[in-house]
């Protein structure tokens, strides 16, 4: 045994070693096409730039066989380990290269993935050295007790004997004329709603849904509003067979609700950009005087982990404890990740998609758009997968339907939510004449407010003050740099529009990167009675901002900004 011990001195560290820089450099892969956008991709799409970093993973996990002949062949012959060794250190001193230069904002998504492998690794490992060392005696009884250990952890895990609770939620997203309310249970669970002794299923062509954690039960809009309050329930489902099953305890949880009263005028809080910061994002907007919340897209980074697809939940129950209706719209990062195709079951949706018409009570009309990614469809971070041209157009078509019913006319209040900006068009270009189009289209809507995030800027821009199509250059106040060029320009639109969320305290400068403990947000009041609407930058330290206008040859610092309602 002691002679073991001596031969794996060197190389059993260095095996260790070597498999957990490997590990990493696989959870990395989150990152590689930042890596590749680093080298130069954008403009140089080669092998050798787009297939670097795989290249390199492939290199550490070279680095592992030559650990693993190290071990079988030292110390007659070293070269395998010593080699190993120097490679890893070389994988390592790259991992913390492109942490440095742009990884360190994704690391909580890297960790998840790596501390998972980190674990199956570690219990191969411990199984490999229980194979490698027999053991004697007393010894077998302490194996025999930890295999036992084993097996039972993986009958617990595998087949649900666990305790079941509500692990989130609930919220209640408004999506056309009908409530979506979301919840989640810890573990899977058939659920349903109670509503004026009324229930409501979370149901999949007519079966419960029993495999899934996250739930979101439709009712209707105006049943719940009447009730002012609601009930989640859910039953745990051990096991569901093809003839039978077996189900676990069942657990309730009632909550108050109130739907849109503009008897005293609207307010409401719009968020955008919240990249994880759901501390300082919730203290902005939480209050007892808010009729309904707006997430305009990006409450998270990726959709890597169905932790990360519940992000919008955590931060919308921090906000309405699920009292008040929520407003969605999808950002372009909630597009990127393992779990970003599942995101429609955890948040306001309609048939899989993001684009719809809401109304509340008989105050509010809105149209929730998604113009999808940021680039072109045929944009290499993308490798093919992207159709959003043809997700655009639908919506198109869904403008120009609402348009031609007339049902929005019936409602005093009218916006527009996108999480990229309608009524801006960048330097390139990018989907200039859609945003044409639903410019004109909302016009004619007669829409009161847009609201948008993704520049992770706060710009009041107002109607009437701009050229269509001139391009935009900074003001000295709000950069202190005259005369720099943004390069894009503006559409023709007539309606007050709002980018709206930042991590930081102010304007301009301040946090950005990595700060998860600073936020800005919009704040809108509408008296419909009155025909005007304020609005109003606030942050986490419950301040409110004066902010300038973005563009040169603006003059206006405002603390609020007050525009009328269409007529």
């Amino acid at each position: 045994m002691r002679e073991k011990c001596r031969r794996w001195l060197f190389p059993g560290p260095t095996l260790v070693f070597s498999v957990a820089v490997a590990l990493f450099w696989v959870a990395l892969r989150v990152n590689y096409s930042g890596i590749s956008k680093f080298l130069g991709a954008d403009t140089n799409q080669s092998f050798l730039i787009m297939n670097l970093p795989l290249m390199v993973c492939a290199a550490a996990w070279v680095g592992v066989g030559l650990a693993l002949g190290g071990m079988a062949h030292w110390p007659r012959r070293k070269w395998h380990a010593v080699t190993a060794l120097v490679i890893e250190i070389v994988m390592a001193l790259g991992a913390l290269v492109v942490i440095h230069f742009g990884a360190r904002d994704y690391l909580r998504f890297i960790l998840v993935h790596y501390y998972k492998s980190l674990a199956v690794a570690g219990c191969i490992g411990l199984f490999a050295l229980a194979l490698y060392f027999p053991v004697r005696g007393r010894a077998r009884l302490l194996k025999g007790l930890l295999l036992a250990a084993v097996v039972f952890g993986a009958v617990v895990l595998g087949y649900g004997l666990r305790r079941c609770d509500f692990s989130c939620g609930p919220v209640v997203y408004a999506v056309e004329d009908r409530y979506q309310i979301v919840f989640s249970t810890s573990d899977n669970a058939v659920a349903w709603v109670e509503i004026g002794g009324e229930r409501y299923f979370d149901l999949y062509a007519g079966s419960m849904r029993s495999a899934d954690r996250v739930h979101k039960v439709e009712v209707p809009q105006k049943m719940l509003d009447i009730a002012r309050g609601y009930t989640i329930c859910a039953q745990q489902m051990l096991y569901r067979g093809p003839f039978g099953g077996y189900k676990g305890e069942t657990i309730s949880e009632s909550i108050n609700f109130r739907g849109v009263d503009a008897s005293d005028g609207l307010q409401y809080y719009a968020l955008s950009d919240v990249h994880e910061a759901v501390g300082a994002a919730a203290a902005v907007a939480s209050g007892e005087d808010a009729d309904f919340i707006v997430l305009i897209g990006d409450m998270v980074s990726m959709v890597e982990t169905e932790a990360d697809a519940q992000l919008a939940n955590d931060l919308a129950y921090a906000i309405t404890g699920g009292e008040i209706p929520v407003i969605y719209a999808r950002g372009n990062h909630e597009i990127k990740g393992e779990q970003a195709e599942n995101l429609y079951k955890y948040v306001g949706s309609r048939d899989q998609g993001f684009s719809y018409w809401v109304s509340l009570g008989d105050q509010v009309f809105g149209v929730v758009l998604d113009i999808g990614e940021d680039h072109e469809d045929d944009w290499w971070e993308y490798y093919g997968t992207a159709q959003f041209d043809l997700y655009r157009a639908e919506q198109t078509r869904m403008l120009e339907e609402l348009l031609a019913a007339g049902d929005y006319e019936a409602y005093p209040y009218r916006m527009a939510i996108c999480h990229i900006p309608i009524v801006h068009v960048n330097k390139h270009g990018y989907f200039e004449e859609t945003k044409n189009t639903w410019t004109e289209l909302l016009n004619e809507m007669g829409a009161d407010i847009s609201l948008s995030g993704h520049e992770h800027e706060l710009w009041p821009l107002l109607p009437g003050q701009y050229v269509p199509g001139q391009t935009l250059t900074y003001s000295f106040d709000y950069i202190g740099d005259s005369g720099k060029i943004e390069g894009g320009h503006l559409t023709d639109f007539a309606f007050p529009s709002f980018l709206v969320g930042r991590r930081s305290l102010r304007q301009q400068g301040g946090t950005q990167k990595n700060g998860n403990s600073q936020y800005t947000c919009l704040r809108v009041e509408a008296d419909l009675a009155g025909g005007i609407q304020t609005a109003r930058y606030v942050n986490s330290k419950g301040e409110t901002l004066t902010v300038v206008d973005p563009f040169e040859g603006r003059i206006g610092r405002y603390e609020t900004i007050v525009t009328e309602l269409v007529p």
